[in-house]
Parts: C-alpha cells; sequence; structure tokens
C-alpha cells in the first residue's frame, strides 16, 4: 500500500490544487468560446475595441507604450501598432527569453520589419535587437497592454499558463506604479477569477464594449 505524505492532503495544498482546477477549466471554456467566434465577428469587435482604446485619454497622452502583436484569435492589435508607428511613439513588444522558461524581456520595435517568428513560431522582436528586463531602469512604458484568457472586474487576471506576464508584471510592480490595462473580448471579463498570491493583477481592462479603470 502507497504512503500519502501528510502534506499532500493539508488545506493549503487542496486548496492550490482546487484553484488550479478551477483555472485550467475556465482556461478550457474561454478558449473553446473564443475560438468558436467567426472571423468577421472578431474582426469587428478587434477594431471596436482598439478604436475605444485610440480615442482615450490613456493612448492620447502616453508616448511610451509597451503593446503586444495578437495572434490567432486573440484581440487584434494591428491598428494600435500602426497607430502608434505611424505617430512617433516609442514601441515595446515582448519577446520570450530564450532558455528561460516563463521568463520574457521587452524590446523597441520601429515597424513590422523588427518582427519574425521566435520560440513558438509567433512574430515577435527578432532575437539580434537588444531587450530590456522590467526591472532594467531603460524601460519605463506609460501604457502596459496585457492579453489574458479572462479578466475579472477586481483587476485579477486568467493567463495562459506559463507564467510569463505574472513573472514580467510583478517585476515592473517593484520599479513603482505603472498602468497595466488588460485587454480581450467582452466575453472574456467574468465577475470573479480563481487567483493566488503570485498572480498579477492589472489596473484596468479594455473590450469592444468599455473601457474601465479599476486602480490607477
Amino acid at each position: 500500500m502507497s504512503t500519502v505524505h501528510p502534506a499532500s492532503s493539508s488545506p493549503e495544498n487542496v486548496c492550490e490544487a482546487q484553484t488550479r482546477a478551477a483555472k485550467e477549466e475556465l482556461r478550457r471554456a474561454l478558449l473553446k468560446r473564443r475560438r468558436s467566434q467567426s472571423p468577421e465577428l472578431a474582426a469587428g469587435r478587434s477594431i471596436a475595441a482598439q478604436e475605444r482604446l485610440l480615442s482615450s485619454p490613456c493612448w492620447k497622452e502616453s508616448q511610451v507604450l509597451a503593446l503586444y502583436v495578437g495572434v490567432r484569435d486573440e484581440m487584434a492589435t494591428r491598428l494600435l501598432l500602426e497607430n502608434a508607428w505611424s505617430s512617433g511613439r516609442d514601441v515595446w513588444l515582448p519577446r520570450v527569453r530564450t532558455g528561460g522558461f516563463g521568463s520574457m524581456d521587452f524590446v523597441r520595435c520601429t515597424g513590422y520589419q523588427d518582427l519574425a517568428p521566435g520560440v513558438f513560431g509567433l512574430l515577435e522582436p527578432r532575437k539580434e535587437l537588444p531587450a530590456l528586463s522590467a526591472s532594467d531602469p531603460g524601460f519605463q512604458p506609460q501604457l502596459l497592454l496585457v492579453p489574458g484568457l479572462a479578466f475579472d472586474r477586481q483587476g485579477n487576471r486568467l493567463g495562459y499558463g506559463g507564467g510569463f506576464y505574472d513573472r514580467f508584471l510583478d517585476a515592473l510592480a517593484a520599479k513603482g506604479h505603472y498602468s497595466m490595462l488588460g485587454f480581450c473580448f467582452s466575453f472574456q471579463i467574468v465577475s470573479q477569477l480563481p487567483y493566488t498570491a503570485w498572480d498579477r493583477p492589472v489596473n484596468g481592462f479594455c473590450t469592444e464594449g468599455e473601457l474601465l479603470w479599476i486602480s490607477h
């Protein structure tokens, strides 16, 4: 008969396991719903969300932006990138750190010519371009756009499970306050998310239906 270690059934471990299971169930449900959108509907919603952000004070007042390249069935970001580049703003984009699981840096990019397929086959800054970590004093975005599978109205975020943004946002928060804005479809906003102490919240979110700041 196998012996169960007492710590494996402690209330803390049971709660942690339940939280992980709840997250995975929610991830599966939201990925399925996001993938079920028709390309036309997803494109229309993406345009509406980007236009909402483009018309907002937080966008108009920010000259240094940390964005991302929307991929697959994520909310698109092409309008944001093109507006930022055409208006001469500093645009920083994430790049997965080679050999560092769950870690990423940000790279200043001046256009799509600075991008190439990266570690996961997705567009990211070319490997020869210099990168900055969250703790680097040279990385000072006025607005950081954060992707996610879900956000709630308290600012909690559900990511994809790799911990890339949680680690980065944790290090960034140690430097001071930043405006970190979740970006997703309206159906990805839920009433309350399961979360743990190491999950990093955002200051607000933007969808095709609303832009809400929870904290500044």
